[in-house]
């Protein structure tokens, strides 16, 4: 069944959605010594949403990505499953909790903004981008 160009509006919102959140999510990664950095996101032949990363040289491609118009959920999306692939890599704490905390923080919205957030306290720990 073919889409209509309200649909084609809506996922092209969606990826331009995405795409501003690639630019702060690689700033945060970046800034906080990940291994994987966000390069990109693209959408597939069946409308799924699909982030593309660079790691040690070396591109792969991780999804799929909810579809959202909302910048601040769009960055946690995106962090929250780029964080997985940074424990793949071995650093399973990272980016940092709370001093004294041996687990990661989690990517959530915190008051409508983007935040890495501990998991056991709720608190925020520091946004994100």
């Amino acid at each position: 069944m073919p889409r209509g160009d309200e649909d084609d509006e809506l996922l092209l919102g969606v990826l331009e959605c995405y795409e501003r959140a690639v630019r702060r999510v690689a700033q945060d990664f970046a800034r906080r010594g990940a291994v994987i950095e966000p390069m990109g996101v693209y959408l597939d032949a069946l409308d799924a949403l699909h982030v593309c990363f660079g790691r040690r040289g070396q591109e792969g491609i991780l999804g799929s990505l909810p579809p959202t118009r909302d910048p601040e959920l769009a960055v946690v999306e995106m962090a929250d499953l780029l964080q997985e692939k940074e424990f793949d890599e071995g650093d399973t704490t990272w980016p940092g909790c709370l001093p004294d905390h041996s687990h990661p923080p989690t990517a959530a919205l915190v008051y409508g903004v983007a935040c890495w957030q501990c998991p056991r306290s709720h608190a925020s720990v520091f946004p994100i981008g």
